[in-house]
């Protein structure tokens, strides 16, 4: 590819006439030593491109095109090449400073993209935000240019990083390691069917592109350096025999030698893409499952702590994402978007849960990560939600006693789950029962006179459509009830601050406005931003006290005038502060599942933020929980 200077001087020479030195010199406002210079670099550029620069004694220089075709390509090369906008330009540096170990000077790289240097400057900044996503920096040295610097280990994610999230139009690099992915994959099959290693279809495609790039920087000798303490504590020996049979394997095939680092290198992948068989679930995983769950209860006053199921699953799945946040790791999720939207809730609460993680770890997790423990704890919900509390139900029948009680037992065989015990009355002595310790009502005759509790008519309720109705009819709720949370005096549209705990303050501030709230609420708050990040995404935050602190369940919503930073880069304009009540409540589920559901729910959100006020907010509520999945 011709840079900047060179595609300039092209276009001054012409195949009709010669120009001399000091015309073209003064053209480009260049001396004539570097204008004669740039043409023998010119010429040995167009030397397989269909054309060539004649020179002349006084007469000066001329292009001479030898092959149209040939020459006409080059321009057509050149354009696709060169980067269009801010984003390409982003990507090529990218990949221009993980492919190459040597120093890059500003004004070639402008030559190449046909930028300024102010520019070149902007885009810069935004790749070496990319970089210090894996603590790598730009070293620049004067006389020498730029260049990437930082440990093997994280230059590697940062490429394998790079190389999946990159645009479909395939680079060089790319298409140079993409031939050899095929065989690379074919030799670990072979070997994980030998070995019956099991390992799923995201974790394999993860580990081929792992390997195919150490291959290419142990070509460019650019190898790995492990601790080995660290290694050793992490890393069971199956693991690394495993990592040997394929690293000679795949040697023999591609002719590479992988040093025992390397090796060492390989088996870190595969412990943290382990399949979960015959895995050591540690006293420190344990802890930390522990803490979760304690995390989840503490935050939403949902306990799942003695839910075994679940703490086997979480330190199953922890034994192999430990190892990837240590060594920063990550795993891909191509159902991210399904989880967010399906188990809202599960994934609000694996936000918390992973704060904890990222405490005992100081390593953040993306929200790919987020989801697996999401997809964990989804299961857990499902099950205690299957737990369903039986009801006392009473029975009014008009027909005699003896009929009554059949079909009270009747009905006690055919909903055993769902009811726990049935007293039958007949319509006149109604007006006698004690309905306190009644959930229900069913009846064969219509009531008309006030019932404290739930009526359901049953005339046929074993019968076909009937005896769903009253299953259905045991199970649910009854009413939409999550919009009492949410009183309108705490709806606050606009509100004007400058930070977060601008925001944060502010709110508490119109919160006693409008109720009693316990000594240091605010202080707890502050903490929990302290320990764990509340940004949702969308747009959206959900702060709440590090402790259970209020008598009754509040969300309090603001809608602020222009965006906050929040949690490092993310900002946000809409703040729900939630308080949990010290009250048990069997239905706060149901509470932060259609509350999740809401705030992940991008669409919602940008109609809240465009029309900020208590009706919209609602509305969206009842749509959010009637759809409710979980």
């Amino acid at each position: 590819m011709l840079g900047e200077r060179l595609m300039n001087l092209l276009s001054l020479l012409t195949q009709d006439e010669f120009r001399t030195a000091d015309t073209l010199a003064g053209k480009m406002n260049l001396s004539t030593k570097t204008l004669r210079n740039l043409i023998k670099e010119l010429d040995e550029g167009l030397e397989h491109n269909g054309a060539r620069i004649v020179s002349r004694r006084r007469a000066g220089f001329m292009l001479e095109v030898t092959d149209l075709k040939l020459f006409q390509a080059l321009f057509l090369d050149q354009q696709k090449s060169v980067p269009s906008d801010s984003t390409e330009r982003v990507r090529f540096l990218i990949e221009q400073f993980l492919k190459s170990s040597d120093y890059m000077k500003v004004e070639d790289i402008c030559d190449a993209v046909f930028v300024s240097r102010k520019t070149l400057a902007a885009d810069m900044k935004k790749a070496e935000e990319f970089f210090g996503e894996f603590d790598l920096k730009i070293e620049r040295k004067p006389h020498y240019g730029m260049r990437l610097v930082g440990d093997e280990f994280q230059m590697r994610h940062c490429l394998v990083r790079y190389l999946q999230t990159k645009s479909d139009k395939a680079s060089d690099y790319e298409k140079m390691i993409d031939p050899e992915e095929q065989l690379i994959a074919d030799c670990l099959l072979e070997i994980f069917e030998q070995e019956e290693y099991h390992i799923s279809d995201v974790g394999f495609n993860s580990l081929v592109l792992h390997i195919n790039v150490s291959i290419h920087r142990i070509r460019a000798e650019q190898y790995i350096s492990i601790k080995a303490e660290e290694y050793l504590k992490l890393i069971q020996e199956k693991e690394y025999q495993l990592s040997r049979k394929c690293a000679e394997r795949i040697g023999e095939r591609l002719n590479v030698i992988f040093p025992k680092e390397e090796i060492q290198y390989l088996s870190i992948h595969f412990a943290g893409k382990e399949s979960h068989q015959n895995l050591l679930i540690s006293s420190d995983i344990q802890e930390a499952v522990d803490e979760m769950l304690q995390e989840i209860y503490e935050v939403f006053q949902i306990d799942l702590r003695d839910d075994l199921e679940l703490v086997m699953s979480l330190g199953r799945h922890l034994v192999s994402l430990v190892i990837r946040m240590k060594y920063n790791m990550r795993l891909s999720n191509p159902l991210l978007q399904e989880v967010k939207k399906r188990y809202s809730l599960a994934y609000t609460m694996a936000v918390q849960a992973c704060a904890v993680l990222e405490r005992r770890y100081h390593s953040i997790l993306d929200s790919n990560e987020v989801s697996y423990i999401a997809l964990v704890l989804a299961l857990s919900l499902e099950r205690h939600r299957r737990q369903i509390d039986r009801k006392k139900v009473l029975f009014v029948c008009a027909s005699g006693a003896g009929t009554a009680r059949l079909m009270a037992y009747k009905m006690q065989e055919s909903f055993r789950d769902y009811i726990k015990e049935i007293t039958v009355c007949d319509h006149l002595s109604l007006g006698r029962q004690d309905f306190s310790s009644i959930d229900y009502v069913f009846t064969t005759v219509p009531i008309r006179e006030k019932v404290p509790v739930p009526i359901c008519e049953v005339r046929q309720f074993l019968e076909g459509h009937g005896a769903s109705h009253i299953r259905h009819f045991l199970y649910s709720d009854h009413e939409m009830e999550v919009e009492k949370y949410y009183p309108e005096e705490l709806f606050f549209p606009g509100l004007r601050a400058d930070s977060k705990e601008d925001v944060l303050q502010e709110m508490v501030r119109r919160i006693r406005n409008n109720r009693i709230l316990p000594k240091g609420f605010l202080a707890a708050v502050l903490k929990r931003e302290k320990l764990a990040r509340t940004c949702m995404g969308n747009q959206v935050a959900m702060p709440h006290p590090c402790r259970v602190m209020t008598e009754d369940t509040f969300v309090s919503v603001a809608i602020l005038e222009k965006p906050v930073c929040w949690d490092e880069d993310q900002t946000v304009r809409a703040v729900f502060l939630v308080s949990v009540s010290k009250q048990k409540n069997k239905k706060i589920q149901n509470f932060y599942s259609a509350t999740a559901r809401l705030l992940l729910d991008k669409e919602s959100m940008e109609m809240l933020i465009r029309t900020p006020d208590y009706k919209t907010l609602i509305e969206l509520l009842h749509k959010a929980e009637s759809e409710r999945s979980e």
